[in-house]
């Protein structure tokens, strides 16, 4: 009987253990198998979605907006102008798509102390708008005219050839209205941008409207912050209109010393059950306009990819198990491209009208201008 029950005892041990014939040990590890690495559905379609929202800023009347709308206010935006120029740049150098046209951050302003209901027109002899008796502008704020634009100097080309108009409209107290409109020699007006920014509480400046180039709209709103000196936090959210496409990117940007600024972001595409994230951390120096970094890219929350700047162009290098192809190395870098475009774009839409953090709101028509 002893040697029985020791015996007895001896198997149920064996069997509480686990050994390498438990059936119920061999079925879970059957059950149980790592993850497959991470891939895009389809890359070539993410790489169409984010090139169909790339190109709604890409028309001849929003470049014109883009390089003229710093023109629109005082030289003190020249700060703002510049951070804008060097995104679009750093989105345009690596850009698989057609750049966009930075702005310039030297600028003479408009004439001070027009009265509301003024329209501006360009002045070859200056540079610069100056006011005209020309009709049309709201009267409770400002119209200036957009001009083809001359690829040799940037500026409007010569003789000026009108395509377009921005109307500023003082909407309410802190609040100005931005209408973007083309007028195209054949056709009549069209609306491509509407939205309109204000001042919050403290720091915050938000934007809300949409911008198309006839085919594709986006839906913005945007979220602006300066919580500490020199230092921009923007958080921005659209959707496509008419498709499964949204976009969220939150960026900060803060000084890193000397003549360098650090840019964080983290942008977001979710279509069709997926979602693509890029994170990057980035320090570009703004005198040289060289940046330096790190893009990780995942997809459904699983490691793909990292993108890596430093050099004369960006360093692909896939995710461990992660086999990439050429479609997904173009979407990456449009990825990259996408993400600094989207902050310098949303940059481009607050342009024309800084609102002052320190001061409590003043008529638009009122603000002072010049140099």
């Amino acid at each position: 009987m002893h040697r029985t029950g020791a015996l007895t005892l001896t198997l149920v041990v064996t069997a509480c253990a686990g050994g390498v014939t438990d059936p119920a040990a061999s079925w879970l590890a059957r059950r149980v198998r790592p993850a497959p690495p991470a891939g895009l559905a389809n890359a070539t379609a993410t790489f169409n979605e984010l090139q169909a929202i790339s190109a709604v800023t890409n028309t001849p009347l929003f470049e014109s907006f883009t390089v003229l709308a710093p023109q629109f206010t005082a030289a003190g935006a020249a700060q703002a102008v510049a951070l804008t120029a060097l995104s679009l740049e750093l989105a345009a150098r690596y850009s698989p798509w057609h750049p966009k046209v930075p702005p310039k951050s030297g600028h003479h302003g408009a004439v001070a102390g027009a009265p509301a209901g003024t329209t501006f027109v360009w002045d070859p002899a200056t540079d610069a708008y100056v006011a005209s008796s020309d009709a049309g502008a709201p009267a409770n704020g400002e119209r200036f005219i957009l001009y083809a634009l001359s690829q040799r100097t940037g500026l409007p080309s010569l003789p000026l050839t009108s395509i377009g108009y921005v109307d500023l409209i003082d909407s309410s107290a802190g609040a100005v209205g931005v209408t973007l409109v083309g007028t195209p020699a054949t056709g009549p007006p069209a609306t491509y941008a509407r939205y309109c920014v204000a001042r919050g509480t403290a720091s915050v400046t938000s934007l809300v409207g949409f911008v198309t180039d006839g085919t594709t709209r986006l839906d913005l709103r945007v979220r602006t912050d300066s919580t500490a000196p020199g230092t921009l936090s923007v958080q921005t959210a659209i959707a496509v209109a008419g498709r499964d496409v949204q976009l969220s990117e939150a960026v900060t940007v803060s000084p890193a010393g000397g003549d360098t600024a650090r840019m964080t972001t983290d942008l977001r595409v979710t279509s069709g059950g997926e979602t693509v994230r890029a994170t990057a951390d980035v320090t570009v120096d703004t005198t040289t306009r060289i940046g330096s970094g790190r893009m990780t890219v995942s997809v459904n929350d699983g490691a793909f990819a990292t993108l890596t700047l430093g050099g004369p162009d960006l360093v692909v290098a896939a995710a461990a198990g992660v086999t990439l192809t050429t479609a997904d190395e173009t979407t990456l870098r449009a990825l990259f491209s996408t993400s600094f475009e989207l902050f310098g774009t949303v940059r481009v839409l607050f342009t024309p009208v800084p609102l002052s953090r320190s001061s409590p709101p003043v008529p638009l028509s009122l603000r002072e201008r010049g140099n």
